[in-house]
């Protein structure tokens, strides 16, 4: 066993002779990608990029968080004064939150004429400082075969147990660091990160709404693009520079590297290099879960955003107030929508199930003739009964998700569930009492972005996709006899639990709240539905997720040493999950389909030909489109006279590379990653070199929006400006 187990981690460690035509790779293995990227026309050393004693390109990359640690973007620090881009459709719910009606820079634009006018914004960035192995201290003493249950509860214990550990190795400095550990290729390996984390952050500007969203959903994943999508923050620290709370007295965070900007564009086939924190990819997807994705989980998920999104657009449209209150999410539902739709369809295909079909009736003729069903033998029995259950019972936490997470009544009262945590004989205890003055206290905050009109009407449709799409053998009485009784009519069954719930009203939570009482929330029509569903998932249904996570772990981690191992000269790039990654490639035009060429670039015209007044997507100011029309572009122009808005490059992207940085190959700042394009919108399943490429914003068209359009040009003085 000991020969086995060693065999199979040295199959996944031995990662040698890299082949770099895909993958987003771990910086601890920029080292091995020197030469590659050098022959691309990298200029830089793989120290310059990543050192663990030195400042490096990897210290001017900033990981966006929440304020409760959830990272959902990439940054990157472009002056010596903390000064930091990223996309506007990340920066975008903080520009929401600090406009008003009487001031609303999400629609108009803001840009900060001193430091003392930039305004508080409610994230953190995290900026990583240390990455280390630390495998052998979580895996010690637990065998590759042990039984998966068995496994996870040893892995999730060492991990945890290893994360506390590193912790307080950080001493004074604890409280302003996270430690994550975070397990790669299915698990096999284990790599701590450390992140400094700054919780004073500033908005500096934002271009106005039709020029950072321009194109909106119709645009999305498409190209042409013209989009500017970015904002500018700064990161403010303490006087000894460390992270702080929020404070007047704070001064601007000094870096320890920031990206010098480049005016000199792009040409074909320049290098490029993205540095940013994508978050999910399952590229090494069985066969079977292709077919399940494809054909029923994603087009069950776009169907009920699709539904929700239709009634958000009725009502925005209607009212400019209204449009504020839900823009953000709007675009939040709006970006995966597109993208899972997308996914339906690609993944519905067959070459892509067939290639991944392929690779696995290889493995299965490599584990026999090798001899190796000891180890890898049960890897399709496994995949196959994972995907069989998935088919019955997947749907279920897909409608939490999408359903009854985007309603904000259901939500409320799914919170609520932690109020009866210790109640006892129908009493509320005193952990659900001390809840309910906390919940009291965010009401506020709860009902600041709530339409009624339109959290009615969501609702109904949250609860007709939970019954006519579910077996109803698994949904809780307290839908099936309201639906029953009300003969599926969903919107008088809305109008019912309306009056009835007090979710659905600000005065009568906050009654509630104060004198909180079990029976009354049991009673709740929109309690009893979110709590008895929660309750199928998490009490009847446990056991059957229990045992299909644990299967797919299992075969998982199997599946990916045993690739390795009969591939030992193949590089695996493993799988995004959150954490740094690096990806290098060209600036590159491609072929969509056939006939149909796309340029590289595209231009400020393209404003003129797509521009329609008053249009929800497609208005533009008058003042950008008189700059355009007059050429008046300054030094932001390309040596072609003309004024260029993004560029396509070949290098790899999924979701949380929003905002990462684009570098030529001497580690100057050319542009900010936005976007995918259509027609690889299922490479998170599969790398698509052919047909795959990056949408970023031209970093002249960046500072073009920001001097000639938005008065900014003062910014430029802090920025290494190349030319």
């Amino acid at each position: 066993m000991k020969k086995t187990i060693f065999s199979l981690l040295l199959s996944v460690f031995s990662i040698l002779g890299l082949r770099a035509d895909e993958g987003m790779w771990p910086l601890t293995m920029v080292a091995k990608l020197q030469d590659p990227m050098q022959a691309k026309g990298l200029k830089l050393t793989a120290e310059d990029i990543y050192s663990i004693n030195n400042a490096s390109l990897k210290d001017a990359v900033v990981r966006l968080m929440s304020k409760q640690g959830r990272m959902f973007c990439t940054g990157e620090i472009i002056s010596r004064e903390g000064l930091f881009l990223t996309n506007h459709h990340c920066g975008y719910g903080a520009i929401q939150e600090l406009s008003t009606p009487q001031d609303n820079i999400l629609s108009n634009g803001f840009w900060a004429k001193s430091k003392q006018e930039e305004r508080p914004a409610n994230f953190n960035i995290g900026l990583l400082r240390k990455v280390e192995d630390v495998t052998d201290k979580v895996l010690n003493g637990i065998a590759v075969n042990m039984p998966e249950s068995e496994r996870s509860k040893a892995v999730t214990e060492a991990s945890g147990k290893t994360k506390k550990e590193l912790e307080e190795s950080l001493g004074a400095e604890k409280s302003n660091y996270v430690v994550e550990v975070v397990a790669f290729w299915g698990g096999n390996r284990f790599l701590a990160m450390y992140y400094e984390v700054y919780r004073d952050i500033r908005l500096v500007g934002t271009p106005p709404e039709n020029v950072g969203k321009f194109g909106g959903e119709t645009d999305n994943w498409r190209w042409p693009r013209h989009t500017c999508d970015f904002s500018m923050f700064r990161i403010y620290s303490g006087e000894d520079n460390k992270p702080a709370d929020m404070n007047k007295n704070n001064k601007p965070y000094e870096p320890k590297k920031f990206f010098p900007v480049s005016l000199k564009g792009t040409s074909t086939g320049d290098f490029a290099m993205i540095m940013g924190y994508p978050g999910r990819t399952t590229r090494y997807t069985y066969s079977e879960g292709v077919r399940y994705l494809g054909g029923k989980e994603r087009p069950m998920r776009v169907q009920v955003r699709r539904d929700i999104m239709d009634v958000y657009e009725k009502y925005m449209k209607q009212d400019a107030t209204i449009r504020l209150m839900y823009s953000d999410r709007l675009a939040g539902l709006g970006n995966y929508w597109n993208k899972f739709n997308g996914e339906a369809g690609e993944l519905s295909k067959p070459e892509m199930f067939e290639k991944r079909k392929k690779v696995e009736r290889e493995f299965e003729a490599w584990v026999k003739a090798n001899n190796k069903q000891d180890v890898y033998g049960e890897v399709t029995s496994l995949y196959d009964e994972v995907y069989q259950k998935l088919n019955q019972y997947g749907l279920y936490p897909v409608y939490l998700q999408d359903g009854i997470a985007n309603s904000q009544p259901m939500t409320f009262a799914l919170q609520s569930s932690v109020l009866v945590r210790d109640a006892k004989d129908g009493k509320m205890g005193p952990e659900g009492t001390k809840m309910a003055e906390r919940m009291a206290g965010m009401l506020d905050e709860m009902f600041k972005e709530f339409h009624a009109p339109i959290e009615k009407e969501v609702m109904a449709s949250v609860l007709r996709h939970l019954y006519e799409d579910l077996d109803h053998a698994h949904l809780p009485a307290s839908l099936t006899n309201l639906v029953t009784k009300y003969k599926r009519d969903y919107n008088k069954l809305a109008e019912y639990i309306w009056k009835t719930s007090m979710f659905t009203d600000k005065a009568k939570l906050a009654k509630f709240l104060k004198a909180p009482n079990v029976g009354k929330l049991f009673k709740d029509p929109i309690y009893a539905i979110v709590s008895g569903y929660n309750a199928k998932l998490n009490v009847d249904l446990k056991p059957v997720y229990d045992d299909i996570n644990a299967k797919k772990a299992r075969a998982d981690r199997l599946f990916l040493a045993g690739l390795s191992e009969m591939n030992p000269d193949k590089a695996m790039a493993p799988d995004a999950n959150g954490t740094m990654r690096m990806t290098y490639g060209t600036v590159l035009n491609y072929d969509p389909k056939d006939g149909v060429v796309y340029k590289e670039f595209t231009t400020a015209k393209g404003y003129l030909e797509k521009y329609k007044a008053g249009d929800f997507e497609f208005d533009a100011p008058p003042a950008l489109l008189d700059l355009i029309r007059k050429k008046d572009y300054g030094q932001y122009a390309d040596k072609d006279g003309e004024l260029h808005t993004c560029f396509l490059t070949d290098n790899d992207i999924t979701g949380g590379n929003s905002g990462s940085p684009v570098i030529n190959g001497k580690g100057e700042l050319i542009g900010t990653a936005f976007d995918g394009n259509w027609e690889a919108i299922a490479s998170d399943f599969g790398f698509m070199p052919a047909v795959q490429r990056t949408i970023s914003v031209d970093i002249r068209f960046t500072l073009f929006i920001m001097d000639k359009l938005g008065g900014a040009g003062h910014l430029l003085n802090e920025m290494t400006i190349v030319k």
